[in-house]
């Protein structure tokens, strides 16, 4: 029997077991599973049915998984919706680490988008993404702790990256596994280097609102300032979006006050290219009349000018663990997730971005 044959009877098979176990038709199972057509049933319905498919590891889809017939080497990754994806240092890097990582398993990538639909849970959204992968790692839009709710007992291979994930959240209650980097101590470490370079006038150009990987620079950037006796002026203070735009807009925020900063603390390098950029045009130049430190250090951390200070994200690295973590999980059948963490140091890199403050211009 040809393959696609024997791929479409093995679908039908495990269609009419699922119909079979909750008492409805096969065309029923069979239009839940598709998202094109699952508002067509009714919503307490196509839980059962997404909820059983789930259950039992099914997926009607050619080379996916198969009831009870082993894993697809498949592995879908879920992204924000943003035109300019490939080119983010965080997401591109984290996407070329994955593909990578997936390659020398000799698994696949799906990279897809989230479209929330209306009537349709988070759970649902998700369970209908995983049908033709073993598993997703999610990289998209933050999530709320109702989306969080709605993932306790999820049977499929799951893995969550920090950044998704709303401040405030223990993620040891979350029964999945979450990668990320160690914002605290990196934000920390470049606050102390300011310091230790003389500089006590002090701005910070912060990320999003919501965003817990923004939330925990923040809190180590002002933890190690505040220990060292430093007030932070609401003045020097401006958040917005991980982009260029808000550096730009932040450094001009910052040159009216009638005292500037002699350093910023930038929650990630496209913020510290914006405000270089942006700097130089009001002919304030960087270092030597403000030091500019990022988070992130992508590859164009090194090409701008000045060479930029930074912390570093092992995107590749985590990358690998979120990979190797999903792969583990669908090999596995069976296993219980366990909420834990993987928090990866963040090391520093200085460059020249950053200078000690002169005697002269210390107060």
């Amino acid at each position: 029997m040809p393959n696609r044959l024997r791929q479409r009877k093995l679908d039908k098979t495990g269609i009419v077991q699922i119909a079979a176990s909750l008492g409805v038709s096969a065309s029923t199972v069979s239009r839940a599973l598709r998202p094109e057509t699952a508002h067509l049933v009714r919503a307490d319905r196509r839980k059962q049915i997404m909820d059983l498919a789930e259950k039992q590891q099914f997926s009607p889809h050619p080379g996916a998984r198969m009831l009870r017939k082993g894993i697809t080497t498949t592995l879908t990754v879920v992204v924000p919706l943003d035109e300019n994806i490939f080119f983010s240092e965080f997401y591109g890097r984290f996407l070329a680490g994955t593909l990578h990582a997936a390659a020398v398993r000799g698994w696949g990538v799906h990279i897809c988008t989230l479209r929330r639909r209306e009537g349709v849970s988070f759970r649902e959204s998700m369970q209908h993404l995983s049908l033709d992968s073993s598993g997703i790692i999610y990289l998209a839009e933050p999530l709320s702790k109702q989306d969080l709710d709605q993932l306790r007992g999820y049977r499929r291979p799951f893995v969550l990256t920090k950044s998704t994930l709303p401040e405030g959240v223990d993620v040891r209650d979350l029964g999945l596994p979450v990668v990320g980097v160690d914002n605290l101590s990196g934000a920390r470490s470049v606050a102390s280097l300011l310091l230790q370079l003389g500089h006590q006038r002090i701005g910070l150009l912060l990320g999003p609102k919501g965003s817990r990987d923004a939330q925990e620079r923040e809190q180590g950037y002002l933890e190690m300032l505040t220990k060292a006796g430093i007030t932070i002026r609401p003045e020097w203070i401006f958040s917005g979006p991980f982009n260029a735009e808000t550096g730009r807009t932040g450094i001009k925020q910052f040159l009216q006050c009638s005292e500037r900063p002699t350093a910023i603390c930038c929650a990630n390098d496209e913020i510290a290219f914006g405000a270089i950029t942006a700097a130089n045009l009001e002919g304030v130049r960087c270092p030597d009349d403000v030091s500019i430190v990022g988070f992130d250090d992508g590859i164009w951390a090194t090409a701008c000018q000045p060479a930029l200070t930074t912390i570093r994200q092992p995107l590749a690295d985590l990358a690998e663990r979120a990979v190797g973590l999903l792969v583990e999980a669908a090999n596995s059948p069976g296993h219980v997730h366990r909420g834990a963490l993987d928090d990866m140091p963040a090391p520093m890199m200085i460059r020249e971005s950053t200078r000690p403050l002169r005697a002269t211009e210390r107060r």
